[in-house]
């Protein structure tokens, strides 16, 4: 056996491994330790909660990683086992962290703390990493397995976090949300996407082997583009609120924005447009709808004459959309059109114009609502009519915070994820098809639940 230190690393040979974590049992102060592992690609994240290998998902769904027993010898210590089958391990994942998490101490308590590889053939021991510098530490990254030039390697890693599992998890990606119950509105039997003609696709595999329908990259990329803005850490807005809070759902309008005369504009085929009405800074919101089909959309303009914020963009029948806009009041608001030559209507209106999402809400393409109810969970769901299709909803508070509240690509796209405490503007950014949203009351997260040991 090779004993190796921080920062150290050595090959490790064969194909399947077991890991112990080994420490001082828990009691006379000693606190519970907890092993588990993550499952990371090339990014050195997770591609979702699945890669996480832990007490309430003790086995990863490839089969590559597997915590097993807990086992206590006469002499006060205890080992957490962990197994890994490298033949199992899918292409996309480059490092497997082993870790260990304490959730009613630290491990300056946790005397004996090491990490221990054997091989599972032979029960050779092939490499050995204790940590000597733990303090006030409630997690730790022990050591990694990580693919180099075709082969696996093992890494003495010895860093600590102060969050406990849960934070160090998050810090890889992990975001422990709950699996999602079947919606009270579960389709019937063959309810699939609806089509203008032609048989309905099957999403299930058909017989003989052949693989389901992969989405389109182009609709995935959308969907991690979405993930990627909603974890950035938003400015501080430069739009105020307008009026001072009152009560009721009309106060909360006003906070996104103030009262002004709609304006309304017709014409054919593609345009430039000035509004020419008073318009104070805040939210307003853009409502456009034309006749015909092929291509349609709407562009704010900024002050170069680019296009800029998409207030429309579809390509179904008689379609139109609704968005809400952050206008900064500075100069005249001017939109442009896109579309051929069939009749179109653009109207700018305040945010009080818009319904409130009172519990449930159904429509057709992008539209906005507000929200001014209590915390929960928002159920969205959209019936596609064009066969795979994105699904993006937002949540814009009045300062301008965006909240991520729906982003799925597939055939029949369908999530729940919390909702904000209003009020709340509900923008459906993405959603050629008929939709339905659903307020719930919030529950308890039992991701990092534990039963009882």
């Amino acid at each position: 056996m090779t004993e190796i230190v921080k920062g150290g690393n050595l090959p490790v040979p064969g194909q399947v491994w077991r890991i112990a974590v080994v420490r001082r049992d828990a009691g006379d102060g000693v606190p519970e330790v907890d092993a588990s592992a993550l499952l990371l690609d090339a990014s050195g994240r997770v591609r979702g909660d699945g890669d996480l290998v832990f007490y309430n998902q003790p086995a990863h769904a490839s089969g590559a990683v597997r915590l097993l027993d807990q086992v206590r010898d006469g002499e006060r210590r205890v080992a957490d086992w962990l197994e890994i089958d490298t033949e199992r391990v899918e292409p996309a994942v480059q490092r497997i962290v082993i870790t260990a998490s304490s959730e009613h101490g630290t491990f300056g308590q946790v005397p004996g703390l090491h990490i221990r590889t054997v091989s599972a053939a032979t029960g050779e021991q092939l490499a050995l990493y204790e940590v000597d510098d733990a303090s006030t530490e409630t997690a730790f990254l022990l050591g990694e397995f990580y693919l180099r030039e075709g082969a696996w390697k093992f890494r003495a890693l010895g860093q600590g976090y102060d969050s406990g599992l849960v934070g160090l998890a998050e810090d890889f990606g992990i975001v422990g949300r709950d699996p999602e119950p079947a919606p009270d509105d579960e389709p019937a039997p063959g309810d699939g996407p609806v089509h203008d003609g032609g048989p309905d696709p099957v999403d299930e595999a058909v017989s003989g082997g052949a693989s389901p329908e992969a989405i389109p990259e182009e609709l995935l990329a959308k969907v991690r583009e979405a993930e990627a803005e909603a974890a950035l850490v938003r400015t501080t807005p430069q739009v105020p609120a307008q009026r001072p809070p009152r009560t009721g759902p009309r106060s909360d309008a006003e906070l996104f924005g103030g009262e002004f005369p709609d304006f309304v504009r017709s014409g054919e085929g593609k345009a430039d447009i000035t509004v020419d009405v008073p318009i104070p800074a805040g939210y307003v919101v853009v409502e456009s709808t034309r006749k015909g089909d092929g291509y349609f959309a709407v562009h704010s303009i900024d002050e170069k004459g680019q296009s800029d914020a998409l207030l429309a963009n579809t390509l179904l029948k008689d379609q139109g959309a609704r968005r809400a806009l952050r206008y900064d009041g500075k100069a005249p608001l001017r939109l442009r059109v896109s579309a051929y030559d069939e009749p179109w209507t653009v109207a700018v209106r305040p945010v009080s114009t818009v319904e409130v999402l009172d519990g449930t809400a159904e429509g057709r393409g992008s539209d906005v609502l507000l929200y001014t109810g209590p915390a929960g969970l928002l159920s969205s769901r959209l019936r596609t009519r064009l066969g795979f299709e994105w699904f993006n909803v937002h949540g814009y508070e009045p300062d301008g915070s965006d909240h991520l509240l729906a982003n799925e690509a597939s055939r029949f796209p369908r999530e729940t994820r919390p909702l904000p405490e209003g009020p709340l503007l509900v923008q459906l950014v993405s959603a050629d098809g008929d939709w339905s949203l659903k307020v719930r009351p919030p529950k308890e997260n039992r991701f990092w639940r534990r039963a009882s040991r």
